[in-house]
């Protein structure tokens, strides 16, 4: 009978020494890692709810670099417009110049040389790209919207791009437009410039300030454009700086359950190695009892 108890004990001793085994190594781990969840045993329901989040910050990854994308996108149209109002700048101040009684035909001719080049800048402006999307095309974003009919000396220019809408999701059901109808902003602006290099080969006094008139109307749309395209990137500087609070407050919510504290642990570790000391001392002295019981 008291070899039955022994025996007992002894089963007893080894389980409480693997289940301490068992603590120490869970400890082990979280010290290892620097995490308090290591597998999904070790706190299902704070697993859970760190999958859960995990899977929150993963769509505010993916919003973000869609959000990254028009950002960079209506960036490139503004820098393109701010190109544009030079290009118009430059061609107001020739008009300006080109009326004067002091500039003689070869003056004209002169400004008529620079003025077609010009137009040559404008038509580059208005092809600008971002990742292989004309900006200025609408729809038809794979090939250049805008030709002119000749490399120099043009007559016209032609549009091969439509009046689509290109927009970008940046959040749930909200989206922004990154795309502008490259024909209204542009159009005139190819028509302006060859009108007033024309007038200046043709010594037209009146077709100059013709084009002088109208490139003033270009500039006032290329500054529409260009405030309408600042609103538009405010406002995706608004939504990217929500994610990145929604980022930083997912990360903080899933650090706060799954890191470990390696203060404590490190406290829990010497506890846990103690307790296992005490188990294996305990059970030695358990199998000795038990082996001298025997041998009496």
């Amino acid at each position: 009978m008291l070899r039955i108890t022994n025996a007992g004990n002894t089963s007893r001793l080894m389980q409480h020494i693997q289940a301490a085994q068992a603590r120490l190594a869970r400890t082990q781990d979280r010290m290892a890692s620097g995490r308090r969840i290591n597998r999904p045993s070790d706190d299902p329901f704070g697993n859970s709810r760190v999958m859960t989040m995990r899977t929150g910050l993963g769509l505010v990854t993916q919003r973000q670099r869609t959000v990254e994308l028009a950002k960079s996108e209506l960036g490139v149209t503004e820098a393109a417009l701010e190109s544009l109002g030079r290009v118009l700048a430059r061609a107001e101040e020739l008009a300006v110049q080109a009326d004067s009684t002091a500039v003689d035909a070869r003056g004209r001719a002169a400004i008529a040389t620079e003025v077609d080049s010009l137009l040559q800048e404008a038509a580059t402006v208005g092809n600008a790209s971002y990742g292989g999307r004309h900006l200025f095309g609408g729809f038809q974003t794979a090939s250049p919207p805008f030709m002119l009919d000749t490399p120099s000396d043009a007559t016209a220019v032609t549009f091969s791009g439509d009046a689509g809408t290109v927009t970008r999701e940046i959040g749930d059901g909200e989206t922004v437009e990154v795309s502008l109808d490259g024909q209204a902003l542009f159009g005139g602006v190819f028509t302006s410039l060859i009108g007033f290099r024309d007038a200046l080969r043709a010594g037209d006094r009146t077709g100059i300030r013709a084009g002088s008139t109208a490139l003033k109307g270009d500039i006032d749309r290329m500054l529409a454009a260009r405030g309408e395209i600042g609103a538009r990137v405010r406002r995706v500087e608004l939504v990217e700086e929500r994610l990145a609070g929604d980022e930083a407050n997912l990360q903080t919510q899933v650090s706060q359950l799954e890191d470990a504290d390696l203060t404590q642990e490190a406290v829990d570790l010497q506890l846990r190695d103690v307790a296992l000391q005490a188990a294996l001392s305990a059970t030695a002295k358990s199998l000795t009892d038990s082996l001298l019981e025997f041998l009496r």
